[in-house]
């Protein structure tokens, strides 16, 4: 059995407790009367007491619905768990009233509905301060419906008077079922009000619990920002170093292969020696807008303003004319059309590898190969250079593998007849290709 059950089947149990009490009482004040009418004592029974009583009828009546209102405006507010706090206190008001009228109805022989009031009002209240309300409510409350506080000031009929009618071992009974519904109610009262505090007090400790690990969470997940920020600086880092040595590195290799062709045939031919040098003076200028472009976080500036092929094309024929190399590029992707970030990849691979064929493999003639099967891009760059036996891994290749990785691409190399270099990229579903 739940708690939330238990707390439902005791508070049913209260209500059918007090509704017998109200009836016990009502009812034997209802039935003297008749009886003593009957008997034709009314004249000395009226004698014994100082005020008129009311008839059987109103008293039965007033006792049984304002207990019978109470019970309502009680499951009212249970019911009504999203209540305003306006209405939460007319609700508090009106079983107020309906007890201290059933209970002023019974000539205030049994104030046990108080106890109902209290239970409701305990629950309803949340705070410091409208627990301090309460108490001042339950003092006034009870004050007004105790016989011995008040019953006697405004001259109500003492129940022990109406049983005067009854035989010794009725009055009897009847004082000791009065007592048993009392204590009972009570016994019930203070059961309900430990279920009550018990699942205020789970309730207070879930809270605890629940804040404790949302700071937990908090902490962590301060720590997490941390070092997302930290990994953000490092990887950005990464970056802004693969930037400068793409496109950096990619200008230098071009100047030094030109400069060295200009030294060459610089007592050759000077005009051509002056054609060398306008190239070399161009490409120093382009890589230093790619190195201002690289720390701005931009694209390189070919993929800005031209179409990824077009961009590549015109990058190898640059890098060409300035070093005096043969590059020849074999694209069998029509059309040949990726996001931003895989266009920036193809881009830098094809960059990167044409560079350190220059620059490391001294190459004369490099081919360039691009194609697609299976859903994978592959990008081959061969060289004639000198190759490499054992291969190091220098920035690079580890710029290369950096940037394919965050496509979930390979890079494969060779080293023993020239150099060559093999890229391969997932084609991102939807993307189709003729």
């Amino acid at each position: 059995m739940t708690r939330e059950r238990a707390v439902g089947n005791l508070q049913q149990a209260v209500y059918i407790l007090n509704f017998g009490a109200v009836l016990l009482v009502a009812g034997s004040m209802a039935y003297s009367i008749f009886a003593i009418v009957e008997a034709m004592e009314a004249e000395a029974f009226l004698n014994t007491i100082r005020v008129r009583p009311w008839t059987p009828l109103a008293m039965v009546t007033m006792s049984v619905a304002g207990y019978l209102g109470l019970v309502f405006f009680s499951c009212l507010g249970q019911l009504w768990e999203h209540k305003t706090r306006t209405a939460g206190l007319f609700i508090t008001v009106a079983e107020m009233i309906l007890c201290i009228g059933s209970t002023i109805a019974m000539n205030m022989n049994y104030n046990g509905l108080v106890l109902l009031v209290v239970a409701d009002m305990v629950r309803g209240q949340k705070g410091s301060r409208q627990k301090v309300i309460l108490g001042i409510a339950v003092v006034g409350l009870y004050t007004i419906v105790n016989y011995n506080l008040t019953g006697a000031y405004f001259n109500m009929i003492p129940w022990e008077v109406y049983l005067t009618c009854f035989g010794a071992s009725v009055q009897a009974f009847l004082k000791g079922l009065l007592s048993v519904f009392s204590s009972m109610n009570l016994v019930l009262f203070i059961l309900y009000m430990t279920m009550l505090i018990q699942g205020e007090y789970r309730e207070r400790e879930r809270f605890r619990n629940l804040s404790r690990q949302l700071e937990e969470a908090n902490r962590k997940l301060k720590e997490y920002a941390a070092e997302a920020e930290k990994n953000a600086e490092v990887r950005e880092r990464n970056r802004l170093a693969r930037e400068i040595h793409d496109t950096l590195g990619h200008s230098l290799t071009g100047i030094v292969a030109g400069i060295d062709a200009c030294l060459t045939m610089m007592d050759i031919s000077p005009e051509a020696t002056r054609r060398q040098l306008e190239k070399i003076g161009d490409a120093a200028r382009q890589g230093m807008k790619d190195v201002r472009r690289s720390v701005s976080k931009l694209r390189p500036d070919a993929l800005e303003k031209l179409k990824l092929e077009d961009a590549v094309v015109k990058m190898l024929k640059d890098m060409g004319a300035a070093s005096g190399t043969d590059i020849c590029m074999e694209n069998q992707v029509k059309p040949f059309q990726f996001h931003e970030d895989e266009e920036e990849v193809i881009y830098r691979v094809i960059q990167e590898a044409t560079t350190n064929a220059i620059r490391h493999g001294r190459a004369k003639h490099i081919w360039i190969r691009i194609s697609k099967a299976e859903q994978w891009l592959t990008i081959e760059v061969k060289d004639d250079g000198a190759g490499c036996g054992l291969i190091h891994e220098g920035f690079g290749l580890k710029h290369m593998e950096e940037r394919l990785s965050l496509l979930d691409g390979t890079l494969e190399y060779d080293g023993k007849d020239g150099f060559l270099i093999t890229a391969r990229i997932p084609i991102r579903w939807g993307e189709e290709f003729r």
